[in-house]
């Protein structure tokens, strides 16, 4: 396995493209923003530019490619997986592997004889769920799903709490998720302290181990999804005033599964009136949909 190449797969949440000079977005909306390692790890390694999600959201995103198969296999098109009993109505194994017909990507690199760690946000359900990974730990953003566990579940939580004792007082460690989820904000924390700053060094540790199997790895950032919130000196980095408009105009093209089109009929319907959404009580029945 010595001639076999090491890979390492990076993942940020909602950032844009045009905001990789590299990708040749310099005079994009976004072309002035200053990420140099970026620029660096792209000039380094391979593009795929024409590469776009099936389904931007969260959780159902990390199962396509967790997968390589799209939402209607997944049955995963929100924050969650579908009712056992909607996969089975639709004739599909309830084994998500199963389901996708093979094992999940790490899991694969892994039958390969790849040593196989991820670092971040994972986004599984269940949270601890087993998808191929020798060594993996987690930041995801919120802690109840650890249940009982709490922030003792996450690695990034616990580390900070061990390593950094006096930070142990802050609830949100991404920042404020209440009524400030979309609003500018700065983080509670230091830059070395931050999650950031974590998921590098653990992703370093693991690219530097000692071992005679190439690796596979995974690094998955949780930013800059909201809460937007860096720390300091970075949230002075750019005049808010001084920043292009990220509307992009013309048209929009958009493709709905058909499972999901009475869930967004019930969306525009709760947004543009005042009615209580109770609609919906079944996605795959249309007739059911009120309105």
């Amino acid at each position: 396995m010595a001639e076999w190449p090491d890979v390492l797969l990076i993942m940020t949440d909602q950032q844009r493209a045009d905001t990789i000079k590299r990708l040749g977005q310099a005079e994009a909306a976004f072309g002035k923003l200053h990420v140099p390692n970026f620029d660096r790890l792209v000039q380094r390694g391979v593009d795929f530019t024409k590469a776009y999600t099936s389904c931007p959201v969260c959780v159902a995103a990390r199962y396509t490619i967790r997968t390589g198969r799209e939402p209607l296999t997944t049955r995963c098109f929100s924050n969650g997986r579908s009712k056992l009993q909607d996969i089975v109505a639709a004739g599909q194994a309830e084994e998500m592997e199963e389901r996708c017909g093979g094992p999940y990507l790490p899991r694969t690199m892994q039958q390969l004889g790849y040593r196989t760690w991820g670092v971040g946000k994972f986004h599984t359900s269940p949270v601890h769920e087993d998808v191929g990974y020798d060594a993996q730990f987690w930041s995801e953003e919120l802690y109840g799903k650890f249940g009982d566990a709490g922030r003792a579940g996450d690695s990034y939580a616990s580390w900070l709490d061990r390593e950094h004792p006096e930070f142990s007082y802050v609830e949100q460690p991404h920042g404020e998720r209440t009524e400030m989820y979309y609003l500018p904000q700065t983080s509670p924390l230091p830059p070395h302290a931050g999650v950031e700053a974590w998921a590098a060094t653990r992703a370093a540790e693991q690219i530097r181990a000692r071992d005679d199997r190439p690796y596979y790895g995974f690094v998955s950032f949780i930013g800059p999804h909201p809460p937007c919130a860096p720390p300091i000196p970075f949230n002075r980095m750019y005049n808010p005033d001084a920043m292009a408009s990220p509307r992009r105009d013309g048209p929009l093209e958009i493709d709905e599964a058909d499972e999901q089109v009475c869930t967004r009929r019930c969306q525009r319907l709760f947004s543009t009136s005042s009615l209580k959404m109770l609609c919906c009580p079944d996605p795959l029945d249309e007739s059911r949909c009120l309105g």
